[in-house]
């Protein structure tokens, strides 16, 4: 069986879900910058610095796994969200991994995991048609059955094969953009 690392990998790679994680991991890491001056009163920034001095506490270890999730029950709609949730899993990973390897003060070391930990349910959370809980139930299914990893497996090509294309569709539009901006404005007609 393939293990979560690498399908979360795989579909990080395919699918271009960097900000789905930034967006996830963005929350985390800047509640004290996001204050500004005359929309700020005094009680919101006290409760901002005390929440940035409190670590997070969103963990999937802590997340009881729903109930009734297999191979049989599980829409393609929420198949397709779970790799999504992968995708994102793997941004946030890649965003804080360097960041708690380079860590030596296990202090720091240990908020910064904090910190991924919340952002991997936030990612999570923001994707439509799956709950953490859902997104754990669906992970521990994939283990014990089969059928199901290979689902998974497959959903991942595809969407990798539709990431794929879809980079290489924006990548020709901008290309033609480039060359149409350059013709148009050589061509314009000239009113007098």
């Amino acid at each position: 069986m393939i293990s979560r690392i690498a399908i979360a990998t795989a579909a990080a790679l395919s699918l271009g879900t960097a900000s789905i994680a930034q967006e996830a991991t963005g929350t985390a890491e800047s509640t004290d910058s996001q204050t500004t001056g005359s929309e700020t009163t005094g009680t919101q920034n006290a409760e901002t610095q005390q929440a940035a001095k409190e670590p997070p506490t969103k963990s999937l270890e802590k997340i009881e796994p729903a109930e009734g999730i297999s191979n049989e029950t599980l829409t393609d709609e929420k198949l397709n969200a779970f790799v999504q949730a992968l995708a994102a899993i793997n941004a946030v990973g890649q965003h804080f991994v360097p960041k708690i390897e380079a860590e030596t003060d296990g202090e720091k070391r240990a908020e910064l995991m904090a910190y991924a930990n919340d952002s991997i349910v936030n990612a999570i959370e923001v994707i439509a048609d799956i709950t953490p809980a859902e997104f754990k139930a669906i992970d521990i299914a994939a283990q014990q059955d089969e059928e199901l990893n290979q689902r998974i497996l497959d959903e991942i090509k595809v969407a990798a094969a539709e990431g794929k294309a879809a980079q290489e569709a924006a990548e020709e539009e901008a290309e033609a953009g480039e060359g149409t901006e350059d013709g148009a404005e050589s061509e314009a007609p000239q009113t007098e």
